[in-house]
């Protein structure tokens, strides 16, 4: 997995990640709009099979942000790990 920074600004970036499809740059996106700092969070991708999704933040700090929101999700696939373990 390669990941691209395409675009940058003062409050917003855009950032390419190669080789997934919808179900990472969706998760990243929902938690994003947890940040209270994120103004806009959004991910396109043209095609299902063909391209890379682009991940599109806006906010006071985009890369914290979406270093945060990475952080977070880790953290929330680490709790259903441990809370399916106990219940299988």
């Amino acid at each position: 997995m390669n990941v691209n920074i395409t675009k940058t600004g003062t409050d917003m970036i855009t950032v390419e990640i190669e080789g997934l499809r919808h179900t990472i740059p969706n998760v990243l996106r929902e938690e994003l709009w947890n940040d209270s700092t994120v103004s806009f969070a959004a991910y396109e991708k043209k095609h299902p099979y063909v391209g890379n999704p682009k991940l599109v933040i806006k906010s006071k700090d985009p890369k914290k942000s979406l270093l945060s929101a990475i952080k977070s999700t880790q953290s929330n696939i680490k709790e259903l790990e441990k809370e399916l373990s106990k219940s299988l």
